[in-house]
């Protein structure tokens, strides 16, 4: 079975001979642990199907093919992760209350009349870190790195729905920021601050901070820098990096005492409630916990 399916590789005789009904978008895509984890649930729960990676180009208009082409196949489904997140909610028919505060969907199910969208990065964020630190986000002072991003803007929206007393969110200049910011001001309790990467009071948000999330894209690359000082750190913090692998930063925050964790927890879980909007029922978890190592 091929690595990566492309728009020229997914035809309807590949499909019918390898069973692919279910797929993760992106680009890249080659490293995603989706299908390992999804297969497991699958198995799991006796469903004859098999979940690929699934590689879109980033042209005006091949998303939106990619979809098109998926619906045709008889796809039941897929996860839509970096780029795509943004265009899979303005590409749906139909989107849950997450997906709609933030403007970005990871999960599609296909229905007679269109693509419905889910978010499910939000919960499964919000269960990982559960896991983590046996806290809930309402108890959490959190900073979330690259907030206007497709994981960052759910995130973000998921701190804000569950009242985290203190939320500040970070990124370079852009109006979208500031957007963000004033769609979940009225969905929380809790002061909801902005500033920009590098600024006086990203540094003074990130010291006194209880739980730090990179949301960026910084560290999937070995050569990528640090998204922040670590010097800003301190024994006793959370720092919770997106990216599903060992990064600089999440090594760097643990020199300084941190609790840290990669994006594993959160990818199990967002898995979990997307199989959950595919068949109608939670998969167990242990084998998809086991899957991903």
């Amino acid at each position: 079975m091929t690595t990566v399916y492309t728009a020229t590789d997914l035809t309807a005789e590949t499909v019918a001979r390898e069973g692919i009904r279910l797929g993760v978008i992106g680009n890249p895509i080659a490293h995603s642990k989706s299908p390992q984890m999804q297969q497991a649930a699958l198995a799991a729960c006796g469903v004859s199907a098999t979940y690929v990676r699934v590689l879109a180009g980033t042209a005006a208009g091949d998303f939106e093919a990619m979809l098109q082409q998926l619906a045709t196949l008889g796809f039941i489904g897929c996860n839509v992760t970096v780029p795509f997140k943004k265009q899979a909610f303005a590409a749906a028919v139909q989107a849950d209350a997450l997906a709609t505060l933030c403007g970005a969907a990871n999960t599609l199910v296909r229905q007679e009349d269109g693509w419905h969208c889910h978010n499910t990065d939000g919960p499964g964020f919000e269960r990982a870190i559960s896991e983590l630190s046996g806290k809930k986000l309402c108890e959490l002072r959190i900073v979330i790195l690259g907030a206007c991003g497709g994981a960052g803007s759910a995130l973000a929206a998921q701190c804000a729905l569950s009242n985290c007393p203190q939320l500040t969110l970070i990124n370079r200049p852009r109006p979208q920021l500031d957007e963000l910011a004033r769609k979940l001001a009225p969905h929380t309790t809790g002061t909801l601050r902005t500033a920009h990467f590098n600024s006086p009071d990203a540094d003074e948000a990130i010291r006194t901070a209880e739980l730090i999330v990179n949301a960026t894209s910084l560290g999937l690359a070995k050569e990528d820098a640090l998204p922040m000082d670590p010097a800003l750190l301190h024994e006793g913090q959370i720092v919770y990096d997106i990216v599903t692998h060992d990064t600089p930063l999440r090594r760097a925050a643990a020199m300084r005492g941190c609790i840290t964790d990669n994006g594993l927890g959160m990818l199990l879980w967002q898995g979990a409630l997307a199989f959950e909007h595919w068949f109608g029922t939670l998969p167990p978890i242990a084998p998809m916990r086991t899957a991903l190592g």
